[in-house]
């Protein structure tokens, strides 16, 4: 009997192998970090190991949302911190492993992600043959724009990776409106995973990229249609998450001083092809790793023939590319892009302009896949023989293995480099939580013990310095004799506190303050970045709670995003049968 595989049976089975090939790859360049566990990661991995630490601790320990991180600066916010990647569907997952564990799936996936998102982009906008598909995936994706920002600790760089199919989803979203709703929804994992440089370098390359298709103007009202879907259907299904972070970046400015870097010359010239570095970069602002875009000498010139050979077949891409080096040069001059960006909002309050590197690095993956075609293709046409057009074209991909192997030796190198730190250890908790105390757990511990630090290592620490106290004592007092502070129960978001007050009083309590702050009885406030609550006269149980203003708001909008996105999907499938 002969066996029959339908298209869509064959479909899943290419795609079931894609995701293999990705993650095989993802496995062998991350190989190192695997090999070192249970050793952690240096430098901002550390932070987000202890971050991810807090979130679990509220929902394992508490049983709470992760809402609330006392174990930094003495109190920050978390689910509505900018920059924390809790509460992504899939860190709900990786709850159920160690969390050093967690960080190396986190990584692992994401890079295989990135890898068919790129193949995904190479086949379907590009054209290219499996093997030039396969050039371009890898180049995207073994970077050094993306492994020395991820081996440094960037838990939330890894959204980057989304970049290709973005594109890939807004520009083909004037034939088939459904990926614009899918466009929509990938913004909205990028915000649930803390993306924010992510989000805000997207913004301005799908923009700019709409320009390269506003003509003929007959063209643009669908486009702001197609437009208003993406938006909509991003901050629905985001609003758990986005409203709250837009409620912390309205109510609070960072401080950043004046920035002027910008890409000097030896800088450039290493930029693509230096594989390794001292930290400090000599007549720059940042380190290294902001700089960094490791890609060898093989890919960089397959990626420069191919701009050149298919420039004005895309000419979109090489308008883009240029737009993105133009960024990535900094403040070389008072008309330079980000010059001009700096007074705009999210990029006034953003710093290091070089790490635009990670979207020109999606046009040079591509142009990489489309130099080697473009040279597969002259081979063929003018070799003497077909022998030797055989030949030459082996010898081309002999070149860009090489070049790709290449790449992710370095990766492996830096790797290796980076998972170095102490082991999580096992650790007594805490029957009480508080501040400080003798044998403090190491960093990324402490959620673990139930245990929190007032020193600050966070972005987002403005409460950081409140006059709080350590040691095992009462987590709320009195101000002056008015009151009596009897009993507190403190968990990770809550204070339960019972209180005789004699006449209105002020209790303060021992964690920093936000504005998410709320209390059954009297009004919560802030003295001194402390959190206090004013009391009336009467004996009080007063339960105070970390809870986001816009929260709830936030839930119900993401519940009616999901219905809405399922309703039009189907709607807009059945209309397009119905058509034809």
């Amino acid at each position: 009997m002969r066996l029959e595989l339908s298209t869509k049976s064959l479909s899943w089975l290419r795609a079931l192998a894609l995701g293999g090939l990705a993650l095989l790859l993802s496995i062998f360049a991350w190989g190192p970090m695997l090999v070192l566990y249970p050793h952690t990661q240096w430098g901002d991995g550390t932070f987000f190991q202890k971050m991810v630490e807090a979130a679990r601790a509220s929902v394992v320990y508490y049983h709470e949302l992760p809402l609330w991180n006392p174990y930094e600066c003495g109190g920050v916010p978390l689910w509505d911190n900018p920059q924390a990647p809790i509460s992504t569907p899939l860190l709900w997952v990786m709850l159920l492993v160690p969390t050093a564990r967690a960080i190396e799936i986190w990584y692992i996936a994401h890079t295989a992600v990135g890898f068919m998102c790129m193949w995904i982009f190479a086949r379907r906008e590009l054209r290219l043959g499996s093997t030039a598909t396969f050039l371009a995936s890898a180049v995207w994706t073994f970077a050094g724009v993306h492994w020395h920002h991820l081996t440094g600790g960037s838990l939330t760089w890894v959204p980057f990776f989304y970049a290709p199919l973005m594109l890939l989803l807004w520009r083909h979203a004037e034939r088939d409106r459904r990926l614009a709703v899918a466009l929509g929804a990938l913004i909205a994992l990028t915000i649930y995973e803390g993306g924010v440089y992510p989000l805000a370098f997207a913004v301005v390359f799908l923009g700019a990229e709409t320009l390269t298709r506003a003509w003929p103007p007959r063209r643009i009202p669908r486009i702001a249609l197609l437009g208003l879907i993406v938006v909509a259907v991003a901050i629905t299904l985001g609003a758990a998450r986005f409203l709250p972070v837009a409620d912390q970046i309205r109510s609070h400015t960072r401080g950043l001083g004046s920035e002027t870097d910008y890409m000097r010359w030896d800088t450039l010239k290493d930029v693509f092809l230096r594989r390794d570095h001292d930290r400090p970069v000599g007549g720059q602002s940042y380190v290294w790793t902001e700089y960094s875009d490791y890609l060898g000498p093989f890919i960089l010139a397959l990626a420069l023939l191919g701009m050149v050979l298919a420039g004005a077949e895309r000419l979109w891409m090489v308008a883009l590319a240029l737009l993105a080096f133009g960024i990535t040069l900094g403040h070389f001059a008072a008309y330079a892009p980000w010059s001009i960006m700096k007074h705009v909002f999210p990029f006034k309050e953003m710093r290091v302009p070089s790490r635009f590197l990670s979207w020109l690095t999606v046009f040079l993956a591509g142009f990489a896949g489309i130099g080697f075609e473009k040279l597969s293709a002259a081979a063929r046409r003018f070799a003497l023989s077909a022998g030797f057009s055989d030949a030459l074209r082996v010898a081309l991909t002999g070149i860009a293995f090489i070049g790709i192997g290449d790449m992710i030796s370095v990766q492996i190198d830096w790797c290796e480099r980076f998972f170095h730190e102490s082991p999580s250890q096992t650790v007594e908790r805490s029957a009480r939580f508080y501040y400080g105390g003798s044998d403090l757990a190491p960093f990324i511990d402490q959620p673990k013990q139930n245990r929190g630090r007032l020193d600050c290592w966070e972005e987002w620490g403005f409460s950081a310095g409140a006059p709080l106290w350590q040691g095992d004592v009462p987590q709320a007092r009195a101000q002056g004799d008015a009151a009596v502070v009897e009993t507190v129960h403190r968990t990770q978001n809550t204070f339960t506190v019972d209180v005789n007050v004699k006449r209105p009083a002020r209790i303060l309590l021992n964690t920093g303050y936000d504005k998410g702050w709320r209390s059954d009885v009297g009004t919560p406030g802030e003295q001194n970045k402390q959190l206090i609550v004013d009391l009336p006269p009467g004996r009080h149980r007063v339960h105070v709670k970390y809870w986001p203003k816009t929260l709830v708001a936030g839930f119900l909008l993401t519940a009616l995003g999901m219905v809405g996105s399922v309703l039009f999907l189907r709607w807009e499938s059945s209309r397009r049968r119905k058509a034809g």
